[in-house]
């Protein structure tokens, strides 16, 4: 009980220090849009590649064993940390608005990302531009991270309207699943996916990519393989496509339709924070029977 409670202690210190300093700083840390502005980019045509803490920790090798379902690879880590600087007319890169934001966040986000922030200054310096305006890659985590969820609905309508009328191939892995079964694509003239790996997906990078070429550019590409997607959507905007690393997007979604105050497991779909990379039968045959008709290709070692 006592170290729990020091552990508390700890977070809370770093959390009063962290909204001391953002308070009183003479100049901003970095320049981060918000998430709404960030989905208006996108509503623009722009390619967005993201960065969460995991990837952050990649670029500065603070896992060098890598992170969750992705093992560290030094090619990997410098095209995070050249793109993390890049500055395409059609890309934008996105990393957390929390480095600079905390006032809005649950107190156990607030706790976190404070920490986060205190304890990876020096590294979060060394690889973030001061001048270059970057957008907040919170997009996919629009709802369970905020106590105030009015902007919640605001996020789903301008992300539904991204897919309005639109063909949509998905690059995922195995089991992601991404907008099974609910309504974030409803609205889509089509959906195809190609499955990739649902780890390490990074080692057989050029086939992906390879394969990605195949497809019309005329289609809106979604991407959801951890920081393989964060270099392939550059790498696509670089020849032409609208490629969106979406990340988190779709389970972030179940939850806002569930109205759940915490993560929780989803029916047909892995949910590597809840339940890990598992093999969830579709037990609905209807359901199952349109999901295997969207499989166009499958990328594999």
């Amino acid at each position: 009980m006592g170290l729990k409670i020091l552990k508390i202690l700890k977070k809370n210190i770093y959390w009063r220090i962290n909204k001391y300093k953002i308070a009183h700083e003479k100049e901003p840390r970095y320049i981060i849009k918000t998430k709404l502005e960030t989905v208006d980019k996108l509503l623009e045509g722009y390619s967005i590649s993201r960065y969460g803490d995991g990837e952050l920790s990649l670029v500065y090798k603070k896992k060098k064993s890598g992170i969750n379902y992705q093992e560290h690879n030094d090619e990997m880590r410098k095209r995070l940390a050249d793109i993390l600087k890049s500055n395409l007319d059609n890309h934008i890169v996105a990393i957390p608005g929390p480095l600079i934001k905390v006032e809005d966040l649950t107190i156990g986000e607030a706790y976190f990302w404070s920490k986060y922030y205190m304890t990876n200054k020096g590294n979060l310096d060394k690889h973030l531009l001061k001048d270059k305006v970057y957008y907040d890659q919170m997009i996919s985590r629009f709802y369970l991270p905020y106590p105030d969820r009015t902007e919640a609905h605001k996020i789903v309508e301008k992300i539904k309207r991204l897919f309005n009328n639109r063909n949509v191939t998905i690059l995922e892995g195995e089991n992601t699943r991404f907008g099974l079964g609910n309504s974030l694509l409803k609205e889509a003239k089509m959906v195809e996916r190609i499955l990739c790996p649902p780890k390490n997906a990074y080692k057989i990078y050029s086939k992906i990519l390879e394969r990605t070429k195949q497809v019309s550019k005329e289609n809106l590409i979604l991407i959801a393989l951890g920081p393989t997607a964060t270099i392939l959507a550059y790498d696509l905007a670089k020849i032409g496509y609208q490629a969106i690393d979406i990340g988190h997007l779709d389970i972030e979604y179940e939850w806002y339709l569930m109205k759940t105050d915490k993560k929780v497991d989803i029916e047909n779909k892995a949910v590597n924070e809840v339940s890990g990379v598992v093999d969830k039968e579709i037990k609905d045959n209807k359901l199952k029977a349109e999901y295997e008709a969207q499989i166009i290709d499958r990328v594999t070692f």
